[in-house]
C-alpha cells in the first residue's frame, strides 16, 4: 500500500525499455483512431513491452495494428476476464494509458498496478477515479478531430507530437493479402473493383437502397468497375443489403457487365482490412470500415447525414464527404457547430459527381502496404474465429 500511494505521487521517469499497458475497450472505429498513437509509442521505445487491451468485438483487427508485443481481449461478461486480470496484476507496468475512460477500463488501469495512470480529463469521475490516475489530459472534445485528441493523452510520458496531422496507420499481413487475391480472383475479380460498405452500427445512417443501387450501376457502366458489397450480419443489416439488391434488379435493363459480389457477413476483420487496401474506390456512410480504407488512402466517398464529419472524417487527400446538410458540392472545411441532416437528403448524382471527380484525378492505388514476416504480431489472447459477422461499421 505504501509503495502504491507514494507512485501516484511521485512516478519514476520511463527508461529505454519501459512496460507499457495501453487500454482502448471502445468499439472498432476508435480502435482505428488510436493507431497513430500505438505508432508513435513504438517508434519512440522501439524496445519497449507494449500490451494492448481491446474489446472482443475488435481482436480480429490485431494482426494488422502497429506492432504490439501481446494483445488481450476484453470480454463483456466482467466474470469472463479473470486471466486478463491476472496479466495485468502480474504485467509490473511502468505506465498505463487508457484510451476508453470507462468505469471497467478504470478497474483495468488499478489491476495493472502500473507506476503512472494517464486518462482523459473527461474520464475524471468522482473521488475514486482521481486516485486511479495521475494524470488527466484536457482534450478540446469537440473541437478537435479524434485522432489528435488521442494523441494527446502521449504528452503527460514525455512524447513529442508530430506537427503534420495524422493518419490511421494499419498493415495487411502477408497471408491475408494472398487470401483476399484467391477470393476475389475465384468471385472473377482480376484488376480495379469498388468496395461498397453500405452498412452502419446506427440504422440512422442507412442510405435509401434504390439510392446505392443507383450508385453501383453509375459504378459498372459508366467506370466498368466490378462492385464488392460488405457488411456485417446483423438482421437489420442483412434486409438492407437484400432492398439494395432487389433495387438493382428492379433498375437494371439485364445483367450487370461486371461482377457484384456480396461478402457481407463472410470476413473477418482483418480480411476486411485486405480487401480494403486493395480496393480502387470505396463508397460508405460513416462507419469504422470508413476508418480502415483511410488507413491506406485509397480514393474513398464517405456520407454523412445525421453526424458531423467534424470529429470522424477521413483526411488524406483522396477522401471526399458528402453532407446530407448540403450535397450540392463536396465539404471542404469543416465545422464543430456544421448541421446535419437526415441520410434520405443525400440524392445519388451526389455521389456519382464525387465518384466521377475521384477516378478523374487519382491513379490506380499503389501496391498493398503488408507487414513483413519477422514483423509479424503475436496471435492475440482470445476467441478471435476465422470468420465471423463483423462488418466494420462501429465507431
Amino acid at each position: 500500500m505504501k509503495s502504491f500511494l507514494s507512485s501516484l505521487l511521485s512516478p519514476e521517469p520511463l527508461g529505454a525499455a519501459p512496460k507499457i499497458l495501453v487500454l482502448q475497450l471502445r468499439r472498432i472505429g476508435e480502435l482505428v483512431l488510436t493507431t497513430p498513437a500505438l505508432d508513435l509509442l513504438r517508434k519512440t521505445w522501439p524496445a519497449a513491452k507494449i500490451t494492448l487491451v481491446v474489446s472482443e468485438s475488435c481482436i480480429e483487427l490485431a494482426p494488422t495494428l502497429p506492432r504490439m508485443d501481446e494483445v488481450l481481449t476484453f470480454q463483456t461478461a466482467l466474470s469472463a476476464n479473470r486471466k486478463v486480470l491476472s496479466r495485468l496484476l502480474t504485467g509490473h507496468f511502468d505506465v498505463c494509458l487508457d484510451f476508453s475512460g470507462t468505469d471497467r477500463s478504470a478497474l483495468f488501469s488499478i489491476f495493472s498496478r502500473a507506476k503512472r495512470r494517464v486518462a482523459f480529463e473527461w474520464a475524471r469521475k468522482g473521488p475514486l477515479r482521481r486516485l486511479i490516475y495521475q494524470n488527466f489530459v484536457q482534450v478540446a472534445v469537440k473541437s478537435e478531430h479524434t485522432l489528435d485528441q488521442m494523441l494527446e493523452l502521449l504528452r503527460p510520458v514525455g512524447m513529442q507530437l508530430p506537427a503534420e496531422k495524422s493518419q490511421p496507420v494499419l498493415s495487411v499481413p502477408p497471408l491475408a493479402q494472398r487470401r483476399v487475391q484467391l477470393l476475389l480472383r475465384e468471385c472473377g475479380i482480376t484488376g480495379d473493383f469498388a468496395l461498397i460498405h453500405p452498412g452502419s452500427a446506427a440504422p440512422e445512417k442507412f442510405w435509401l437502397p434504390e439510392r446505392w443501387a443507383e450508385v453501383i450501376l453509375h459504378l459498372q457502366h459508366t467506370h466498368g468497375l466490378p462492385c464488392v458489397l460488405t457488411g456485417g450480419s446483423d438482421p437489420e443489416e442483412q434486409l438492407h443489403l437484400r432492398a439494395i439488391q432487389t433495387a438493382l434488379a428492379m433498375l437494371g435493363t439485364g445483367p450487370l457487365p461486371h461482377p457484384l459480389v456480396v461478402l457481407a457477413g463472410n470476413l473477418d476483420l482483418t480480411l476486411l482490412t485486405a480487401l480494403a487496401a486493395r480496393c480502387r474506390l470505396s463508397v460508405s456512410c460513416d462507419s469504422a470500415l470508413m476508418h480502415i480504407v483511410s488507413a491506406f488512402q485509397r480514393p474513398q466517398v464517405s456520407l454523412f447525414g445525421p453526424t458531423n464529419p467534424f470529429l470522424w472524417r477521413p483526411r488524406h487527400p483522396f477522401s471526399r464527404i458528402v453532407r446530407a446538410a448540403d450535397p450540392s458540392c463536396s465539404a471542404k472545411s469543416f465545422s464543430p457547430d456544421a448541421p446535419t441532416a437526415p441520410m434520405n437528403e443525400i440524392p445519388s448524382s451526389a455521389l456519382c459527381r464525387e465518384v466521377d471527380e475521384l477516378i478523374a484525378q487519382t491513379a490506380p492505388p499503389p501496391p498493398v502496404p503488408t507487414r513483413l514476416p519477422e514483423g509479424e504480431p503475436p496471435a492475440a489472447a482470445g476467441s478471435a474465429t476465422e470468420q465471423d459477422s463483423s462488418g466494420a461499421n462501429a465507431h
